[in-house]
């Protein structure tokens, strides 16, 4: 993990979902409003500063009503992840199941049993990644989605891929996208925290009440519907858990 405050962040002119990150390609978009990140980076710039008032639920609600557009566009932001999360969820559970993942990775991943973890899921996240803007970001977190979830595996076995450890890896592969979106497009507010260690308590209690929602929302819903799904049911159930962190947040005041 870690803060962009070396970044502004972007600018109320910027789309408020880029073409190709949209989960909802051809459907209109809102203008975006010119000052639409103010209120959420003013109160996130007084949440990091630990000082006084500021809250980090009530910069989340400016975040989900205003900065991102509302519920209806905000989760629209993440199209590519939930592509790259279904075929994350395809690719694991057949290589789990003595396949090759080739049809959701578009390679043979069957030769990567017996290399070191890290190398294999170096290799699956590359081939999972889209050729966009967001490549960067859905490999760091795929990668570290496995590390979190399989911290004491060494060598890459396709058997110790649970489905109880398949739907970790989901929580929090969507969890770290999340949280770098959050991250990103609360910029220099991040310099309002007075010291380094502010700053990492202000990461943590944001990573954690994210993957506390993720895993309320998601977690559940992968778990009651096994572990042979459609790569596009997938990606359903992964844009219908961050509408509903949307909606939670909406509410927050």
């Amino acid at each position: 993990m870690g803060t962009s405050s070396s970044s502004r962040g972007p600018s109320g002119q910027s789309p408020l979902v880029p073409s190709w990150a949209d989960a909802d390609p051809g459907a209109p978009l809102p203008e975006p409003e010119g000052q639409r990140f103010r209120t959420f980076r003013t109160e996130f710039g007084r949440y990091a500063s630990g000082e006084g008032s500021g809250s980090l639920r009530t910069a989340l609600g400016h975040y989900a009503r205003t900065a991102t557009g509302g519920q209806g566009v905000g989760p629209r932001r993440f199209g590519s992840a939930y592509q790259a999360g279904g075929g994350l969820f395809g690719a694991l559970s057949d290589l789990a199941a003595g396949g090759n993942a080739a049809a959701f990775a578009g390679i043979d991943l069957a030769g990567l049993a017996g290399r070191t973890l890290s190398f294999a899921v170096q290799e699956i996240a590359r081939a999972l990644a889209p050729e966009n803007g967001d490549a960067d970001r859905i490999q760091v977190a795929i990668q570290e989605a496995v590390a979190e979830v399989l911290p004491d595996v060494a060598i890459f076995d396709p058997a110790i891929l649970t489905a109880d450890n398949i739907i970790a890896i989901m929580v929090e592969f969507l969890t770290r996208i999340l949280f770098q979106q959050v991250v990103e497009d609360a910029g220099s507010a991040w310099n309002k925290a007075p010291s380094n260690a502010r700053t990492k308590d202000a990461e943590d209690e944001l990573f954690d009440l994210i993957r506390i929602a993720i895993d309320r929302h998601l977690g559940p819903r992968l778990a009651a519907t096994g572990s042979q799904l459609p790569r596009a049911e997938v990606e359903r159930l992964q844009r219908s858990a961050m509408d509903d962190v949307w909606r939670d947040w909406e509410n927050f005041s």
